[in-house]
């Protein structure tokens, strides 16, 4: 803790807002929260652990929605803008947490606010706009039944200046995998979308002017970041991102076996450069996109005219997005990719989701007889995209059933868990487990279901790429070990991922871990050291796992599908498959949890200075 008791870095000021009652006040941050959780993620769990239990239904007035931003947002650290939105996810039933670049959490900040905390529902839609002190709840019943795009532009008549973040009808329609879009950039993941739907909150608009951060040491902290500028712009991974944003990992992660192809079921396909960043950088590519502070701009603007679909200006799709709509399904038409990507952004769709269960039913439409509302879904076929994407925008035919997920699809066709590409109910993003193990522990332990930002192994662990993280005693390691080295390095990068999700950092910027350290100290006031970091990042992440086990999460659920334990007979990883028991194994006692509960041992709790929670587990 700073000795000070001051608000460095923060506001100190957090928005509540309870719907039900119209009751609209301001609360201070807890620093005793700041000083053991940061803020962003750690701090929203902390506040929710007590708030919410396993009784409490997702989408009813009692669940609590939180945005946060971090003590870093609105100063000159680099890649710092970001936002995360927390709750209960109507999707997994777990812990909620969806991360968002771009504008709203900066602006916020602006306004004089290091939150939002909305509980409640109103009678009817609303949005709320907030402009420094004064907030007001809208009636929002004319922005009801809009796309993201038109709500925006409508909102955008109130001002200009004001930054919109709102849903679109998958939202409204509870989607269980709804996401929130924020000037054009996407909290994608565990449905935080459909939860303000169940609100009937459909956007907040903010615009401050008001408040500049207070720093602990404002001269080394602006020698720190022009420090951390200056790495992040040397790095060769900003310049791939920078040519060709996070497309460019498309040939690479083929070429190594890391692409999923043909719903995780194939190592090869000969159509890939199709679909590449490089072909999308010179078909439709109209410029680079930045968050605010940003020095990477890996954000596509792209332009598609056909006959069929126009679209002047919108976002271009991101690795994961080619992977669901392009290799998942062998789609090698990348202007369908392209439009399914701006469709689910304007309807307010999670892409990893969304693709996730498509491709679920190209599988099972090929493997048996199903009805599918008459829609032929041969694979590489990409003509059922934007009729599947609508339907299940407005949970129409089978779309209705395709909005409940993967699993609820699964096992309405007859499929068991086994078969189909899950963690926790949520869809496994597009790294596959067979070419690094460490991604194995990284899906099955992740708060939030199956995760690749939770521990991004399959980059940071890596012989080949220049992230150095040795500080924290993470060692690159071979992608196909099963012993310790790779758990153990799992496990640290889990626990210094969450210090970025609660800073809130981008994870492509990786400056030494030190240097993260001297902006903590400078700018908050606090003495830390690398110790003293990887300690909390524990502590962040054995947090969130508590909040899931109060939720009713067991060791049970600490599992991966044999879909994707299945080794491939071809391709860069043909015949490999982790030995996920001997990791999972070695991972509970690396973390001191109980290995037949899934609970964290008391002596654990105890050493994390979290055995004070009162959870009942």
């Amino acid at each position: 803790m700073n000795t000070n008791n001051e608000y460095f870095g923060f506001t100190g000021k957090i928005l509540k807002i309870n719907l039900s009652k119209d009751l609209i006040q301001s609360i201070s941050l807890d620093l005793d929260y700041v000083g053991a959780f940061l803020g962003g993620t750690g701090y929203a769990c902390r506040y929710l652990i007590n708030q919410l239990d396993k009784s409490t239904i997702p989408l009813s007035k009692e669940n609590v929605i939180m945005i946060m931003n971090g003590p870093l947002t609105l100063t000159r650290a680099p890649s710092v803008s970001r936002f995360v939105i927390c709750s209960k996810s109507p999707y997994t039933g777990l812990w909620g947490e969806s991360n968002c670049g771009g504008t709203f959490g900066v602006e916020l900040k602006k306004a004089g606010y290091d939150g939002i905390i909305v509980e409640g529902k109103s009678d009817s839609p609303i949005y709320i706009k907030i402009t420094n002190d004064d907030v007001q709840i809208q009636e929002a019943n004319y922005l009801w039944g809009m796309g993201i795009k038109k709500s925006r532009k409508n909102l955008k008549k109130i001002s200009e200046s004001f930054k919109v973040l709102c849903i679109g009808q998958a939202g409204e329609n509870l989607v269980k995998y709804a996401n929130v879009n924020a000037e054009g950039r996407s909290a994608g993941r565990t449905g935080m979308g459909a939860i303000m739907g169940s609100k009937n909150l459909k956007a907040i608009l903010v615009k401050g002017n008001n408040f500049k951060p207070k720093l602990s040491n404002p001269e080394k902290f602006k020698e720190s970041s022009k420090k951390a500028i200056s790495h992040i712009l040397n790095s060769s991974i900003t310049q791939i991102l920078r040519g060709m944003g996070t497309s460019a990992g498309v040939l690479g992660s083929y070429s190594v076996g890391d692409l999923p192809i043909k719903y995780w079921s194939k190592g090869k396909w000969d159509n890939i450069s199709k679909i590449s960043g490089e072909n999308l950088n010179s078909k439709f590519l109209v410029k680079n996109k930045s968050c605010y502070g940003c020095s990477i701009g890996c954000g596509r603007i792209i332009k598609i005219d056909n006959k069929k679909y126009t679209i002047p200006l919108c976002e271009g799709p991101e690795y994961e997005t080619i992977a669901g709509f392009g290799s998942m399904i062998l789609n090698d038409d990348l202007e369908s990719i392209a439009i399914s990507n701006d469709m689910c952004n304007d309807y307010g769709l999670d892409t990893i989701s969304t693709s996730g269960v498509i491709s679920l039913l190209y599988h099972i439409h090929n493997q048996k007889e199903a009805n599918l509302d008459g829609l032929k879904l041969k694979w590489g076929s990409s003509e059922p995209l934007k009729t599947l994407i609508r339907n299940i925008a407005f949970r129409k035919g089978i779309g209705d059933l395709l909005a409940e997920g993967s699993c609820e699809t699964g096992k309405k066709f007859g499929l068991s868990e086994d078969e189909i590409a899950t963690v926790n109910k949520l869809e496994v993003p597009y790294h596959d487990l067979r070419y690094c193990y460490g991604m194995a522990l990284t899906y099955a332990f992740s708060p939030r279901g199956a995760c690749h930002t939770t521990a991004d192994s399959f980059k940071v662990l890596r012989h080949d790429f220049n992230i150095d993280f040795s500080e924290l005693g993470i060692k690159k390691v071979l992608m196909n070990s099963n012993q310790k080295d790779i758990v153990r390095g799992t496990i640290l990068l889990q626990d210094y991922r969450s210090i970025y999700s609660s800073l809130i950092s981008c994870f492509f910027s990786n400056p030494p871990p030190s240097l993260m350290l001297e902006l903590i100290n400078f700018s908050m006031g606090y003495n830390y050291t690398i110790e003293d970091i990887k300690l909390m990042g524990e502590r962040i992440f054995t947090l969130k796992r508590l909040f899931n086990n109060k939720m009713g999460l067991t060791a049970k659920e600490d599992y991966i599908p044999k879909i994707l334990l299945e080794p491939l007979k071809e391709g860069p990883i043909k015949n490999r498959a982790p030995d996920f028991e001997k990791l999972k194994s070695s991972y509970y006692k690396l973390r001191d949890w109980n290995p037949k509960s899934g609970i964290p041992e008391k002596s654990k709790l105890c050493y994390l200075d979290l055995d004070n929670l009162k959870l009942n587990l």
